[in-house]
């Protein structure tokens, strides 16, 4: 990479600036803008004329300033830009316009699928090319499309490793998911490891956007992964590959995960298969349980005997929390969070959860680990999808020179497939 900046790139970084600034301070002035950033107001005018001439910002009119002075106020334009927001799962394909605001617009689309691997991927992604033709003549505005996608997830080449999974790595499948996305539309396309994705969103639109606030997110589905966020950074490592945190070991004793072949990791205790599996394997020890009574032992069964008072489903999702809490522990002496998130369907187990949870750190705290705020995100039904609405926009206002087609010595830079994130 280069280290080196050249013009183009110090105007797109400061360009960048001020919007970041904007978007986290609307209605502030030019001179505000200045103060913040620490751009002369020669600069800061004319980053402001070119942002105004393109219809991203917008002046919101007078306000008094400093010393009474009545100043003119700044704003982005929210309603003229909206990114096309993804969220893809092993088992579900769901699609939804979003503005930089986080309000979603239209139907949902929600496509389940049997299994994604590398039978059906090609298929996968022509659904995908199809709805996003279609959301973009209903929603002209829609100017980039976000996607958070299930790890393991490879930024630097945009590839997704699907099942079957094998220990030898030339015998793996990387699919090139982002190369195929990008062929299909003109639109900027940005994929992002999902629990990351969720992690930046609550960052972004749940808290006070402190720079320095570190969000670590346990996203529960399908499988379990581990979002890292500090800010607007995401953890990616030295190798740029999605944080695979949810497969640590916690008992090397424990069954072998399907997934990664290792013994007792997060993933085979705490996932929905997981559970489904330990439920089904211990039913008949529990006559009197209501589960015995429905047609399977699905995660959502399961949630929903746990609510109605059924002692051996309360009994499997407390001991769930007691190993989700065994890998938080070990994780806290690493990364060592302002925030932890639960997210995802094992999220609504509510109490019987978070009480598996903080037995676990109650009994294994070691003198070196402070215990942050855990919270179950219960009530977040859209956190994934916005996720990958946020990491859009997070791209876009990175680079908008590019993104939002700003000029440079009055010519605009063609955006191509290599812009795309």
């Amino acid at each position: 990479m280069k280290k080196g900046k050249n013009l183009t790139d110090l105007l797109d970084s400061n360009r960048s600036q001020v919007l970041y600034y904007l978007i986290d301070h609307p209605g502030c002035s030019r001179a505000e803008l200045g103060a913040a950033t620490g751009l002369t107001l020669a600069s800061i005018t004319k980053i402001i004329h070119s942002l105004l001439d393109a219809g991203i910002v917008y002046e919101t009119g007078f306000a008094e300033g400093k010393k009474g002075r009545r100043s003119v106020g700044l704003s982005f334009c929210y309603k003229k830009f909206k990114v096309l927001a993804i969220r893809l799962s092993w088992e579900r394909l769901v699609i939804q316009p979003c503005d930089f605001l986080g309000n979603f617009y239209g139907e949902l689309v929600s496509i389940p699928f049997h299994d994604i691997s590398i039978q059906n991927i090609n298929e996968v992604v022509e659904v995908i090319s199809n709805n996003i033709q279609q959301f973009c003549i209903k929603y002209p505005e829609i100017s980039a499309v976000g996607m958070s996608v299930p790890g393991p997830y490879y930024r630097d080449t945009g590839t997704v490793m699907l099942p079957p999974y094998n220990k030898d790595p030339a015998q793996r499948c990387y699919y090139p998911l982002r190369e195929k996305l990008a062929a299909l539309t003109d639109l900027p396309v940005f994929l992002e490891h999902d629990a990351d994705a969720c992690a930046l969103a609550y960052w972004w639109f749940r808290t006070n956007r402190n720079p320095d606030f570190v969000i670590m997110n346990f996203l529960t589905d399908a499988g379990v992964g581990v979002g890292l966020t500090d800010g607007r950074r995401i953890f990616t490592g030295t190798s740029n590959c999605s944080c695979e945190s949810g497969h640590i070991s916690i008992d090397y004793h424990g069954p072998v995960c399907p997934y990664c072949g290792s013994n007792g990791c997060l993933n085979a205790y705490c996932s929905d298969k997981a559970l489904e599996n330990l439920a089904a394997e211990q039913l008949p020890e529990h006559p009197g349980s209501w589960l015995n009574d429905t047609p399977d032992t699905s995660c959502q069964s399961i949630l929903k005997a746990a609510k109605i008072g059924d002692s051996f489903a309360i009994q499997l999702l407390k001991e769930c929390g007691m190993h989700l809490g065994h890998g938080i522990i070990s994780l806290l002496h690493v990364f060592n969070p302002d925030l932890i998130l639960i997210s995802g369907s094992i999220s609504k187990a509510g109490d019987p959860l978070m009480e598996g949870i903080q037995d676990s750190l109650t009994k294994r705290q070691s003198n070196y680990a402070t215990i942050p705020e855990i919270r179950l995100l219960l009530g977040e039904k859209k956190l994934d999808l916005l996720g990958a609405a946020t990491f859009a926009m997070d791209r876009m206002l990175k680079m908008p020179t590019r993104y939002f087609s700003l000029p440079v010595n009055n010519q605009i830079i063609p955006l191509s497939a290599e812009g795309s994130c």
